[in-house]
């Protein structure tokens, strides 16, 4: 099955009914499907299959058109992150060896005046007008038929990792990579039919999959140029929507709306949420003000989606007093398989911390133009995820940390999740990332950046003082940094490797 298949059925079965919300244009299916094929036929003019076909855009239908287009011509849908920096942005096409790039208005200047740096692009699309190509005449006189059919382990989508731990990789998705992490979640993730799905978050990440999920079981996906709490609140009440997906970050930052109550969020059925665990609080509130379901994916760029998932069901358990299940990620879904293996890759005993391998067919095919990398991931066909995991006797899985974020200090273990969840017990805290600095007494030093809630004025002692309630000595933070946001990719998680550079000067021990 190719991820164009996915319109081509739901076309077939509801022609009528609307695929795709955007601001005031509504999108049918029959219509979606009759895009996305004129934008696949319009590409085998100017590039051949196997090509990379890179996506400089903000949230807009065409860029859906180009989630399902580029793939069905064969080619691979290159994601560009348009937070980054233009060089930044000009060295990843460099990179995918892309022949083709398709801009919006707001970028093309800049990608323009980095052609030198980007030899292989042979024609530059402008979603708006200008490049070598407008978009909307590329696509005007060609009849939308069903192209011929690639492979399905063909690359299609090239996703680049946001470099939380490192530099960008080249993630290849495979249309059997795809279509599975797809059908994997459809079968969790609980969508009646007819359900309205509001997506906020870039396209330009993997996340997206999101649309694709909601397209298989035939449901409309309404579309912002960006997230903001008025837009949220207007759509939801405009278009009725029933889902929505959301990183904790932004639930807190909704329910902190002013007159939040007061607005008609009567249709909104459940949240989905993912990057990181909700705060008890923030669930508890969330169900309460919003009045309706959570629910929990978790995955990463590498597995096409998710893996785990955690349901509607454990979080009423949650919320009913069960705090201890708002740190778990999820079990393992029913086409994903895992173990938790120690640093010999010998499985561990439930309850005991070990990295967490993942093999299904949702797995990548690998990094791009990085094979050595790509041996690296992987330990005998079993992807080597990075995280630190436990799980209970119940099946559930506990992220106890990133392997790369664990601090060794004095020689001991630190999870800076742990550290963080006990800065998080203090009132005036809205936000706190932990992470290790050197340090030449004990190796690593504890360092939190915290951001403080509004009018809050909570101390550096205060900090420490509420860890030392509740962890031991040597996990209490040495160094404590106020700053008014933590920097975090465009899915919500947190850079630590930034945060890690901007602090490697160490500091005095707290008294």
């Amino acid at each position: 099955m190719l991820i164009s298949d996915i319109v081509e059925y739901a076309a077939r079965k509801h022609p009528g009914r609307t695929a795709l919300r955007f601001e005031d244009e509504a999108i049918t299916f029959a219509e979606l499907r009759d895009r996305v094929r004129r934008a696949a036929g319009a590409l085998r003019t100017i590039a051949a299959p196997g090509d990379r076909v890179a996506v400089l855009s903000g949230n807009r239908p065409e860029y859906v058109d180009l989630y399902y287009g580029v793939p069905a011509a064969g080619m691979a849908l290159t994601f560009l992150n348009h937070r980054l920096h233009a060089d930044e942005i000009a060295a990843l096409v460099d990179h995918a060896q892309a022949s083709v790039l398709v801009v919006s208005a707001e970028y093309l200047e800049a990608m323009e005046a980095r052609r030198g740096a980007m030899p292989g692009v042979k024609v530059v699309v402008g979603l708006d007008g200008g490049g070598d190509r407008p978009y909307a005449e590329l696509v005007a006189d060609v009849p939308a038929a069903e192209p011929p059919r690639p492979d399905e382990d063909a690359v299609a989508w090239l996703v680049y990792t946001s470099g939380t731990t490192g530099a960008p990789k080249g993630v290849m998705l495979s249309h059997r990579n795809l279509v599975t992490g797809v059908i994997n979640s459809a079968a969790h993730w609980e969508i009646p039919d007819g359900s309205v799905f509001l997506f906020c978050f870039p396209l330009c990440h993997v996340g997206g999959y999101a649309v694709l999920v909601n397209h298989l079981r035939s449901c409309t996906v309404g579309l912002v140029r960006s997230y903001d709490n008025e837009t949220f609140l207007r759509r939801v009440a405009e278009w009725k929507v029933t889902q929505t997906g959301l990183a904790p970050t932004m639930i807190a930052f909704l329910l902190r709306h002013p007159g939040i109550e007061e607005h008609d969020l009567g249709t909104l059925e459940a949240i989905g949420y993912g990057a990181s665990a909700i705060p008890a609080e923030v669930l508890r509130r969330g169900m309460d003000v919003l009045g309706c379901d959570f629910y929990q994916g978790f995955g990463m760029s590498e597995t096409g989606g998710n893996i785990l998932y955690f349901g509607t069901a454990d979080h009423r358990r949650a919320a009913a007093g069960e705090t201890h299940l708002l740190g778990a990620a999820g079990r393992p879904m029913d086409l994903a398989d895992i173990r938790v293996v120690d640093a010999d890759l010998n499985d561990v005993p439930p309850g005991e911390p070990g990295e967490m391998l993942v093999r299904c067919d949702q797995v990548m095919k690998g990094y791009w133009r990085e094979p050595e990398l790509t041996a690296a991931a992987f330990a005998d066909g079993w992807l080597r995820t990075g995280d630190v995991v436990r799980r209970d006797a119940e099946g559930m899985v506990y992220i106890v940390d990133r392997i790369k974020d664990m601090i060794v200090t004095g020689g001991e273990n630190v999870a800076s999740r742990e550290v963080e969840e006990a800065i998080h017990h203090h009132p005036d805290v809205a936000d706190a990332a932990v992470f290790g600095v050197p340090d030449p007494r004990w190796g690593e030093s504890v360092c939190a950046a915290v951001v403080l809630r509004d009018g809050a004025s909570a101390t550096e002692a205060d900090i420490v003082a509420v860890c030392r309630e509740r962890l031991g000595g040597y996990k209490v933070p040495r160094r404590v940094e106020f700053v008014p946001e933590l920097p975090r990719n465009v899915a919500g998680k947190i850079l630590k490797r930034d945060l890690r550079t901007r602090y490697t000067t160490p500091q005095e021990e707290v008294s």
